[in-house]
């Protein structure tokens, strides 16, 4: 198959073509190593203090373990193949439930809305709880992606995509999944594409700049989840900016 690439940079009304490489899509892949994590320091911006979470990745397990984690403020995690939640709002607990098929690819978040948290598997709403209502309560820890700083640490096994994090609602009823990178708006507190593919940093592309270093050499791998390469950032003011700015045409 044969691929042409070509990027347009706008500037003004003048549209400049040029031809450029694609970058591939890129994941991070965990082993269920307690050293293996991906850490952002404490921020006001994670420091989620409402009544409006939503928290969701595309996931690929091989086993169990800690997917996302704000210690003793938010988490989610894989336990016994199901996949539960921790909000802080007040009562700091494992809840909910939602069987996630291991070696293949999922959508999954979790939503609070302050008096209500669901579990969403692929769109499909699969636990609500309602032991916790009224403020989220925010914490000093830092951000963490595979791992927990709490006892044996759940360090997770398996390859995580597309992670972000948001203060406000963003499902309240069964949807198709995201078939595109998630996009940034100024409700995210955190999004990570992980399309580095190397080194020790995985940028947050929100404007809140929440950057996380990759501890423990967790392996960069080539992306396989069922979403398009292009990265596309939408401000709720409708105003468009491109981050991957690309028009991939492949001949038949």
């Amino acid at each position: 198959m044969c691929k042409v690439i070509i990027v347009f940079l706008i500037c003004g009304l003048i549209m400049i073509p040029c031809s450029l490489s694609l970058a591939q899509g890129w994941a991070i892949k965990f082993v269920g190593n307690s050293g293996q994590q991906v850490q952002a320091k404490n921020s006001p911006s994670l420091s989620i203090s409402g009544k409006a979470l939503t928290m969701e990745a595309w996931v690929f397990p091989t086993g169990n373990g800690v997917v996302i984690n704000k210690e003793n403020s938010y988490e989610y995690a894989l336990v016994g193949g199901q996949l539960q939640f921790a909000i802080q709002a007040p009562t700091w607990a494992w809840f909910g439930n939602g069987a996630v098929q291991v070696n293949q690819w999922s959508h999954l978040a979790v939503t609070y809305d302050g008096v209500e948290s669901i579990c969403w598997v692929n769109g499909k709403k699969t636990a609500t709880d309602k032991t916790n209502s009224g403020n989220i309560v925010a914490s000093g820890d830092p951000f963490n992606v595979g791992w927990r700083p709490f006892g044996d640490h759940q360090p997770f096994s398996g390859t995580v995509d597309e992670v972000r994090v948001s203060s406000v609602v963003r499902y309240n009823k069964e949807f198709k999944v995201p078939t595109t990178a998630f996009m940034v708006d100024g409700d995210t507190a955190i999004l990570l594409h992980f399309d580095e593919g190397k080194g020790i940093e995985a940028k947050d592309i929100s404007d809140n700049r929440n950057n996380c270093e990759v501890i423990g050499e967790p392996e960069w791998v080539k992306s396989t989840a069922p979403i398009a390469d292009a990265k596309i950032s939408v401000e709720k003011q409708g105003k468009l900016s491109t981050t991957w700015a690309m028009l991939k045409i492949s001949k038949r």
